[in-house]
């Protein structure tokens, strides 16, 4: 093909697209432009026939910050942790630690993971007595629903799953 073709269709290719693609060819911009909605923003409409996650969850989502208070107390004295804390219970919260806590808590629970330290105010330190003398229900609670800036992990991590971190932060993270 000879230059000549070559100017011909790329001539004919400009006319014919509209203003606004020929400058974004051959990429566009459209994922950048894009709507953007942060994971904790928004919570996601589900159908009322949907299936949840998990049937067993001890408490309904949330209204507002008062409920959370109240209901985190209320877990305290109502939730009873059905696993014990065994060294397979631990190793298993010390994984899912690893994987969903240490970025914000630290490896050591100290508050101090990498993610953690950009937010204001800082995360818990779960070695505190703060976090150490609460009842299990009270800590699997604000795994579940989250806390301050803390999101919730209830869509994250299962029930049982979540017991076990409450173990791990329990039994390892407690300095004494």
């Amino acid at each position: 093909m000879n230059l000549r073709c070559r100017l011909a269709i790329t001539a004919c290719v400009a006319v014919l697209l509209p203003a606004g693609y020929v400058g974004a060819l051959p990429w566009s911009e459209d994922m950048r432009d894009q709507p953007a909605v942060k994971g904790n923003e928004t919570e996601v409409e589900t159908s009322a026939t949907s299936v949840p996650i998990a049937a067993n969850e001890p408490y309904a989502v949330p209204a507002d910050t008062g409920e959370v208070v109240r209901d985190r107390l209320a877990a305290g004295s109502n939730l009873r942790n059905p696993i014990r804390p065994t060294s397979e219970s631990i190793n298993r919260g010390k994984a899912l630690y690893d994987t969903h806590c240490a970025v914000c808590h630290g490896d050591s629970g100290h508050g101090d993971g990498m993610v953690g330290q950009k937010f204001i105010p800082p995360p818990m330190d779960l070695t505190l007595d703060y976090v150490q003398i609460q009842p299990d229900g009270q800590i699997f609670y604000t795994i579940s629903h989250g806390s301050i800036a803390m999101p919730y992990y209830r869509d994250s991590i299962t029930v049982e799953d979540r017991w076990h971190v409450v173990n791990f932060v329990k039994e390892v993270l407690n300095p004494q």
